[in-house]
């Protein structure tokens, strides 16, 4: 029993966590919000300030305790007695200052908002900002503990992408320690933090957009003009339009004849929020996404697997129309054969060759008898090679390799690595994980025209290979967004 509430514990420690800042902040803010201080800057010690009240008509009331002035302006002192909305009145000698506060059900006084600042709402924050820097914390420790596990997991993509975005928001909520507009405050800032990420993201996508822009237009002058060459311009268009468009639908909310968003009370206002805050959301999650993608290709690629491997895998692609390989693929082989090298000199471990590729309709020969070939020309004996010469696509090409292999070795006791172009390595290792094989991958050099475009194929494939994943976060960052807004129209419009 003891070891089912500890592991319980262990897999719920966040949202238990969550539940108990909620629960013990609510007590906290119960037993010191029943007094505030309340600042009016603009009332300096020669304003002449004659009586401080709190109005007639207002529906709650409070007892002014005391007021006296500071260097801020002047504090008045209050102490909740019945719920309901209060008109503080700060009456000079030429005219008179109302400012408009509220009394919870549960005595707590606020400012302005029903959700705005009160006594303690500051160490509130606090406790919220810290939870999410241990979100971080916990984010990170996972990250590292999933590469060094697994290189090749989607996860990885998801926890980087986590990471980036949970330290952004965390930072994003420290102006609410510092600026008393409490938890309305910091909400807005949450909601916000979407649309801050992306602005301060949109100088790097302009970078990007260019960068992909020229890169593709070398890529469709030396292969040629397809929709798949210009996957990385149309990638860094879209993420370019995304950045501007939370801005472009706001223009166009504010035009608008059908909804009017003007009214503070209106429900148009906070439907015009809640529109933003979902693109935001949405473009910065595949913002982090796409961060992560690259972090994670980037070490696949320059991983180097342990030299203990039996079979090395080299993925096949399309070959020349004389059954030469392309310089694509000669980079794929060349890359196997300086791995098996390598292993040789530090252990004097042989490995076995196993090119991997059918014939397509286009081909005179199969890519895996054409890399055989071309592997025979570099001194590699026959007898090392393993040649499969049956499959159309990479999935193809792990599981008729495997089968081959165990064929070769006579049981599942073996060691195995990949070789591919570096852009490739990150897809290919998930794929082989998914089908339940464990291999290292090796990533061989790529031009730079072509690996931005390539890598963008694979980060587009990745993410259509993952899309249920995607899917629910959307539905998860819905909502929270309809939280959010909810909760704001309650607190601004409907409460107040």
């Amino acid at each position: 029993m003891e070891l089912m509430v500890i592991n319980f514990i262990k897999k719920y420690f966040f949202l238990l966590l969550a539940i108990l800042i909620i629960i013990g902040g609510y007590i906290f803010l119960t037993v010191v919000g029943k007094e505030y201080t309340f600042v009016r800057s603009d009332f300096k010690a020669d304003s002449g300030v004659t009586d401080v009240y709190i109005d007639e008509d207002s529906i709650g009331s409070a007892e002014v305790v005391d007021w006296y002035f500071t260097e801020d302006g002047i504090s008045v002192v209050l102490r909740s007695v019945s719920t309901g909305r209060l008109y503080l009145v700060i009456q000079t000698e030429e005219y008179s200052g109302l400012d408009v506060l509220y009394v919870h059900s549960n005595g707590v006084i606020t400012n302005n908002r029903y959700f705005g600042d009160c006594t303690g709402s500051e160490i509130l924050i606090f406790a919220i900002l810290v939870y999410f820097l241990l979100l971080a914390a916990y984010f990170i420790h996972t990250c590292r503990k999933l590469i060094k596990t697994n290189l090749y997991s989607y996860d990885n993509v998801l926890y980087l992408g986590l990471v980036i975005f949970s330290v952004f928001f965390a930072v994003s909520m420290i102006p609410s320690l510092y600026n008393n507009d409490g938890i309305s405050g910091a909400l807005y800032r949450a909601m916000g933090s979407t649309q801050t990420f992306v602005l301060f993201t949109l100088p790097v996508v302009i970078l990007v957009t260019i960068s992909v822009t020229i890169s593709n237009i070398k890529l469709i002058r030396r292969e040629g003009r397809t929709w798949k060459n210009m996957l990385a311009f149309l990638l860094g268009l879209c993420i370019g339009i995304g950045a501007i468009l939370p801005y472009i639908i706001g223009n166009l909310f504010q035009r608008s004849t059908v909804i009017d968003v003007h009214y503070e009370k209106g429900i148009g206002r906070f439907v015009e929020m809640f529109v933003e805050n979902m693109v935001s959301s949405i473009v910065t999650y595949l913002e982090c996404i796409l961060l992560g993608t690259i972090i994670n290709g980037i070490m696949t690629a320059v991983h180097i697997p342990k030299f203990d491997k039996d079979y090395i895998l080299i993925l096949g692609c399309q070959v020349r129309k004389n059954g030469k390989l392309t310089k694509l693929l000669q980079s794929r082989a060349n890359r196997a054969v300086v791995f098996a090298k390598l292993q040789k000199d530090a252990t004097g471990k042989d490995i076995i060759f196993v090119p991997s590729g059918g014939k397509g309709s286009d081909e005179t020969i199969s890519e895996g008898e054409a890399i055989k070939r071309y592997l025979m020309k570099f001194g590699i004996k026959e007898d090392h090679i393993i040649a499969e010469t049956e499959s159309r696509n990479t999935e193809e090409n792990f599981k008729y390799s495997i089968a081959k292999i165990r064929e070769h070795h006579g049981s599942d006791d073996f060691k195995i690595a990949f070789a591919t172009n570096n852009y490739h390595v990150f897809r290919s290792g998930m794929l082989a994980e998914q089908l339940g094989i464990k291999a290292e991958g090796i990533g061989s050099r790529t031009k730079s025209y072509f690996w931005i475009n390539a890598f963008v194929r694979e980060f587009i494939a990745t993410i259509y290979k993952e899309k249920r994943t995607h899917l629910k976060v959307t539905a998860i960052l819905f909502l929270i967004n309809l939280a959010s807004i909810v909760m704001t129209y309650i607190s601004e419009a409907v409460l107040a």
